[in-house]
């Protein structure tokens, strides 16, 4: 049944059925590999009015922001979210900071940090620092660290290894050289 609502065009009721329980939608994704058929599945939840539902939103937009998806549908789907959650945020944030248009994972964080409720946590800031990274702009990532400093997550493995990173990545090895040194000291 799974594998005939991807490959078909699936029906309001048989979407439906698939939304009204959590697991389903876990195979549903699974099930559909490719954008078209994500595309067939997306027009079913604008007809059935699940576009905007958190859940489901969510489940298309990870896989729009995957490696297989496209960053332009993504950006779509996320602008029909009303009440993005941090999940959502961190996802689109992610699939920018890895596609070819980094600046868009930056202007989403500070959008982020204007416009939400949601603020950023402790997955949110790798994305960042590796989108300053591919764009070479190591005195934003610079500022971004302070930022980091200052809520007390610099301890975070994660954030350390994207923040030496993008130093060294930026031409920056002595500050790459002194953050990895203060992680040597924090362990």
């Amino acid at each position: 049944m799974i594998p005939c609502c991807c490959s078909q065009t699936p029906s309001s009721t048989s979407i439906s059925k698939f939304i009204s329980d959590q697991p389903y939608l876990t195979m549903l994704e699974k099930h559909c590999t490719t954008m078209t058929d994500l595309q067939k599945i997306h027009a079913q939840f604008i007809k059935i009015g699940l576009a905007k539902d958190t859940i489901a939103a969510s489940r298309l937009l990870a896989f729009c922001a995957s490696p297989a998806g496209n960053m332009d549908y993504a950006y779509m789907v996320f602008t029909q979210i009303q009440k993005p959650n941090l999940f959502i945020w961190n996802t689109i944030i992610r699939g920018f900071s890895q596609s070819s248009s980094p600046q868009i994972a930056i202007s989403l964080f500070i959008d982020m940090l204007v416009t939400s409720p949601i603020q950023p946590q402790r997955l949110t800031y790798p994305s960042v620092f590796k989108a300053y990274s591919q764009l070479g702009q190591a005195c934003y990532g610079a500022q971004l660290h302070g930022r980091v400093i200052k809520l007390g997550l610099e301890c975070d493995p994660f954030i350390r290894n994207t923040i030496i990173y993008m130093y060294a990545n930026c031409g920056f090895l002595s500050e790459a050289r002194l953050v990895f040194d203060e992680d040597l000291e924090l362990r």
